[in-house]
């Protein structure tokens, strides 16, 4: 019985195929280079001797890839630029800045409105974006379906009732 896991398979094994064709045909069109080059070096050579000619060293370091020794160096040592905060890091310090400066939850489209507006980032999709940052700090809560939350420490959250309600409540109690 043929499946999508069998067709899967003869898919990798074409793949392969067509790499290692692609591969002959690169290396053998490096070598009719290389072959030309020395040729036309030579040439030039026989006319004019004052000019020094130099080739490279070989081409299997090309066709092999770096060794491990290369690639254990190259892991050791940074690479491009010195590092910067990124863009998800401005957004998410943004985005806690303005739920402690506010005190009650808010929308997620204010949010997303005010982040936008300090960082000059656009948030593509709020919902996965606040959801990263919840795993990143663990004080800010989603309270409902669109509110968002900054708890500091030993914070309770009161949800659709004013303070003095609650005060009033707590005193029936007793």
């Amino acid at each position: 019985m043929f499946n999508e896991r069998m067709a899967l398979k003869m898919r990798l094994e074409q793949m392969n195929d067509a790499e290692e064709r692609l591969l002959k045909e690169l290396q053998k069109e490096r070598g009719y280079i290389f072959n030309r080059l020395r040729e036309l070096d030579e040439r030039e050579k026989a006319t004019d001797t004052s000019e020094q000619v130099h080739y490279l060293e070989s081409t299997n370091s090309f066709i092999e890839g770096p060794t491990e020794d290369a690639l254990a160096d190259q892991s050791k040592t940074r690479k491009g630029r010195p590092s910067r905060r990124s863009k998800t890091t401005k957004m998410r310090e943004s985005a806690i800045a303005i739920m402690k400066e506010h005190n009650s939850p808010i929308r997620g489209s204010e949010l997303q409105k005010k982040i936008e507006d300090r960082t000059g980032f656009r948030i593509a999709n709020m919902t996965t974006f606040m959801k990263t940052i919840e795993k990143a700090d663990e004080n800010i809560i989603k309270v409902g379906r669109g509110l968002y939350y900054y708890q500091q420490e030993n914070q309770t959250i009161f949800l659709g009732q004013d303070l003095t309600d609650v005060v009033e409540l707590n005193t029936k109690e007793l």
